[in-house]
């Protein structure tokens, strides 16, 4: 059972719609991406879901795994925190989160991130910024939503960073 937040156009559910028996809960805050993802993915059995804010539409403890990919990068870190204490509440025991970011520590991340006085034009124009999020970031989010880091990978083999908390 697999939630994928911030799920848009399908890009995660298309490449994993061949696998038999996966649940899998998409969740965005647009209905066009949503139905775009949908319709993608051809996955009759699957849940595609709008959300408004840091929610996760499942029951405690039913979910192997929560993703966010390019999601945390584009929302305040308290919005990133409550999907993280969420994804805690839903994951059965063994499960784990698995997340993007971008890290201004890396040289590869920091075109990526935006100046200060750009923050401050976008916000006004209701654009998300991108955020940079440094690895001590989530391993202190990781401790404020109960959870356990388990892996930090930086962008040199993927070109993004990732993290992975049970």
């Amino acid at each position: 059972a697999l939630v994928d937040i911030g799920c848009g156009s399908g890009r995660l559910a298309s490449a994993l719609r061949g696998r038999e028996g996966l649940s899998y809960l998409g969740l965005d805050v647009s209905p066009e991406l949503l139905a775009t993802a949908k319709a993608r993915c051809g996955r009759a059995d699957w849940r595609f879901e709008q959300v408004a804010g840091p929610v996760i539409p499942a029951p405690s403890a039913s979910q192997d795994m929560v993703c966010a990919f390019s999601v945390f990068t584009h929302i305040p870190e308290a919005e990133s925190l409550a999907y993280l204490k969420e994804a805690r509440r839903v994951l059965k025991p063994g499960g784990a989160v698995v997340f993007s970011f971008l890290d201004p520590t890396a040289a590869a991340h920091r075109a990526h991130i935006r100046h200060p006085l750009i923050e401050a034009v976008a916000t006004r124009l209701f654009w998300a910024p991108n955020v940079a999020t440094r690895q001590d970031d989530v391993r202190r989010w990781a401790e404020a939503a109960g959870l356990q880091v388990r892996h930090l990978a930086g962008p040199e083999r993927l070109g993004q960073s990732f993290a992975v908390l049970a």
